[in-house]
This record gives structure tokens, sequence and C-alpha cells, in this order.
């Protein structure tokens, strides 16, 4: 069957992205995208370049692009690639998954009749760092921390995510934390997730992996 590439208007939007060198969008006869390669430079993690180009032709195009047809291949400004080629070396998010997010920080401030957390995240050499603010009253402090970690959250998620609960539990002899949160999936709604981590000794470190285990499976394609 013979390679179709009938988007070309498609290609010339995605090259503009910052970062992205060269793009082939292969098709099938009705011109609907069956792999697409990106050629684009070191700096960006690989996962937000797929987001980018996800958000790129829904925004634009109405293209709705699963992640798995998305292949990203980044070489040093200086390398030198052949006009017009595909990349075949490329590393799709199937093959090279992304470092998971893990908690590196977690610091509390309070006065005024405030709390305000604030929550570092790393993935791989990447670190993000995220802050809420909230009520004082202890209750409340489950929700202000998961709220900080959505914030750390944002740029690798990529969508939109909204805090819909976080709380504490007893179960049994054992502390959990347990959040509910609703992810916005372009053209599918809201999507409602629920994570859920044993208290080791601090309310606010298990409330935060409690949020990772609710978008782990998002956060790692």
């Amino acid at each position: 069957m013979p390679t179709l590439r009938l988007l070309p208007d498609l290609e010339d939007a995605l090259r503009q992205l910052t970062g992205v060198r060269a793009v082939s969008v292969v098709t099938g006869p009705d011109a609907e995208p069956r792999e697409v390669h990106v050629l684009a430079s070191p700096g960006k993690p690989p996962k937000q370049v797929v987001r980018d180009v996800q958000s790129l032709a829904l925004a634009q195009f109405d293209i709705d692009l699963d992640h798995r047809i998305v292949s990203v291949v980044q070489i040093g400004e200086g390398a030198e690639v052949e006009p017009g080629a595909t990349p075949t070396a490329a590393t799709s998010p199937e093959e090279d998954r992304p470092a998971r997010p893990v908690i590196s920080a977690i610091g509390t401030r309070t006065g005024d009749g405030q709390c305000e957390v604030e929550v570092t995240l790393t993935a791989g050499e990447h670190a993000f760092t995220g802050t809420a603010l909230g009520p004082l009253a202890t209750a409340q402090r489950p929700r202000v921390v998961a709220a900080a970690t959505l914030s750390a959250l944002k740029e690798l998620l990529g969508m939109r995510c909204e805090l819909e609960s976080a709380q504490v539990v007893t179960a049994g002899t054992r502390e959990v934390a347990i959040t509910v949160v609703a992810l916005g999936v372009p053209r599918g709604g809201d999507q409602v997730l629920t994570g859920s981590a044993p208290v080791r000794g601090d309310h606010a470190d298990a409330v935060a992996r409690s949020v990772l285990d609710a978008l782990n499976r998002t956060l790692t394609g």
C-alpha cells in the first residue's frame, strides 16, 4: 500500500510548534492520520511534544489524534536532517514511557488564618512545583495539599483537571488518603478518576501520593 500524505496543511501547522524541526503525517486514502512522525530539538519532554501536537491538531483542524500514533525523535541542533525525510528512529510513547512523577518536597506555611502548601515533583531530570492556598483548619488541609499537587502536575497533564474531593479516612486500623478528580478529556467530557494511598506517618505525603495514583495512567500513557 502506498504511503499517503494528504494533510499538508496540518504538517505545515505542526512545524510551527516551538522546538519542532520536521513533521510527516502519514494518512490513509480517507485522509485520516495513521502515523505522525515528529523531529524535535532537545529540551522539551517527548510526552509534552506529543500533547502539543494533539492540542494543535484538535484546536485548529478538529482532528483528535491518538497519542499512540505520534512518535517523537529528538536530535541536537547541530545535527543535519535530509529534507523531506521521515524519522525512522523515532521514540514512541509506548516504547519510551516518560519518567513517573515522584514527590520531592512538600512545604507548608501558615498565617492570617490561611495555609499555603507548596508541592514539588520530579519526573526524570525535570522538576515541577505547584502551590495552593486554603483555610487553616486541619479538616481542609488534605484538599489544599491535593490542589497544590494538581498545580504541580498542570504542565505534565496538558489538559484540565479539577479537584472534586480529598480526605483522609480510617479503614480498619489504617488511615488512607482518598482523592477524586475530574479530568477534562478533549471531545470526551469529564472523566472521573480516583486514587488512594496509605498514610505512612504524614497526611500531606499520603494525599499527594493519592493524587498521583489517580492520574498515574494518564501521566505514563
